[in-house]
């Protein structure tokens, strides 16, 4: 026993639920080692401390009573805030910042299509490549003499193709 210390027994139940047996061996072992007295000792006052407390009987002070019930009667009489008030109370600064952003969009797109708009890219107007999507979508309104249309195209190709083949 002198190997194995009783630490980890005092830890593991309390000491009102060790046995005879458990306890006759403790104090054997505590003879010997100074650092199981010590937690031996600290156990046997902890569970006496304990049985006093157990024992003494909590009494509320003698307003106790009184001052609960107030405190529940003002309760009950106070109005409670409406369920759109609590909601407001969590959510308000969330909704405000949403609110503030969506203005200041709105702000932007309005506001901020000023003179930017009718400026065109410099590639469309610098460069006029007749072979480039954006030529043929954007600038078809206005074709110059020169300018094949679609059916001209086609029907250039088709004789061309029919020349060939002769």
């Amino acid at each position: 026993m002198r190997d194995t210390h009783i630490i980890r027994i005092l830890e593991e139940k309390p000491f009102g639920s060790l046995s005879e047996i458990e306890i006759s061996n403790i104090e054997s072992h505590v003879a010997h080692c100074s650092e199981c007295r010590r937690a031996y000792d600290a156990a046997r006052i902890l569970a006496s401390l304990m049985v006093v407390h157990a024992s003494e009987a909590m009494e509320p002070g003698p307003f106790f009573t009184t001052r609960v019930m107030a405190t529940l009667r003002e309760r009950s009489l106070s109005p409670e805030a409406g369920v759109l008030v609590r909601l407001w109370r969590a959510a308000g600064a969330v909704v405000l910042a949403m609110a503030a952003l969506v203005v200041i969009l709105v702000g932007l797109t309005v506001f901020g299509q000023g003179s930017d708009s009718r400026i065109q890219p410099a590639a469309t107007t610098a460069t006029r490549d007749v072979y480039s999507p954006e030529y043929v979508v954007l600038e078809q309104g206005d074709l110059d003499d020169g300018d094949m249309v679609d059916d001209q195209l086609i029907a250039a190709l088709y004789d061309l193709g029919d020349g060939d083949e002769q």
